[in-house]
């Protein structure tokens, strides 16, 4: 392969001249030496700038970060308040609720209770004057019966005929 290379004066790199070397090795030394005086210090407080914002950035992130979570937990505490309090005031609205029930319930039976009573109250003086109305106007009906035997001296079918007309007059008043 090298002879075709040869032929066309092309460059070889496998083919090291000494001259060649020399020269590339000192452009390399002045290059670096220069770089070295002028550019390197220049690069490096670039690089450490470059370094110390990135580490402030961090710093900052890292500050934010836990900032961000100080604050998700005081929410989170808040929030668990928040639905503790509720829980409480639901607890405490169930148990005025039923206390209010019970309460009404007391009063509902309490009042059945007296109506009941005031109901059998005016049964029992209804029934007692009934009766006292019964007696007085059997009194009455006996004694109208008496006045009739008396006032007459009548015979026995006389006496049954009386009695009975009377108790026709008194179911009539009765009924």
């Amino acid at each position: 392969m090298t002879f075709l290379l040869e032929g066309s004066g092309a460059f070889d790199p496998l083919n090291i001249e000494s001259g060649m070397l020399l020269w590339s090795a000192i452009a390399f030394a002045i290059t670096l030496f220069v770089l070295w005086k002028f550019g390197w210090s220049g690069l490096a407080e670039a690089i450490e700038g470059r370094e110390k914002k990135i580490r402030e950035d961090i710093e900052k992130a890292e500050t934010a970060r836990n900032e961000a979570e100080a604050a998700l937990q005081s929410y989170r505490a808040q929030l668990d308040e928040a639905a503790a309090a509720a829980q409480k005031t639901m607890s405490e609205a169930r148990e005025a609720a039923e206390r209010a029930r019970e309460t009404t319930l007391a009063e509902a039976r309490d009042q059945v209770a007296a109506l009941k009573a005031q109901a059998e109250k005016d049964i029992a003086a209804a029934r007692d004057k009934a009766l006292s109305d019964i007696k007085a106007h059997v009194v009455e009906v006996a004694m109208a019966v008496s006045r009739k035997v008396v006032a007459r001296n009548v015979d026995e079918a006389e006496h049954a005929k009386l009695v009975a007309e009377s108790l026709d007059r008194s179911k009539g008043i009765a009924g």
